[in-house]
């Protein structure tokens, strides 16, 4: 579902074949290229994957942007994700 800008649980893809995992809001201007934020789950990452909280800041952008998630097994991996609008020329 899509409102304005914003992007409300959409089944997400891989070249074009659906796959598991879902956006659960996501936030993409018209001007820009590139999304702004991402909300998303995807199956429980089975061992050896990262179980519990993650966070990494993406470095060299002149704004502060991040990946983050919460692994929980059974239930599965969320994950917001954050980067820098890119303008289209």
């Amino acid at each position: 579902m899509k409102i304005g800008p914003i992007t409300l649980f959409k089944r997400d893809h891989s070249n074009g074949k659906p796959i598991k995992s879902f956006t659960i809001a996501a936030l993409h201007w018209d001007w820009s290229l590139t999304w702004r934020w991402g909300f998303g789950w995807s199956p429980w990452y089975k061992p050896p994957g990262v179980q519990g909280f993650t966070f990494m800041r993406k470095r060299g952008y002149k704004s502060f942007n991040f990946t983050t998630g919460l692994n929980l097994p059974y239930i599965g991996h969320f994950r917001l994700e954050t980067q820098p609008n890119m303008k289209k020329k």
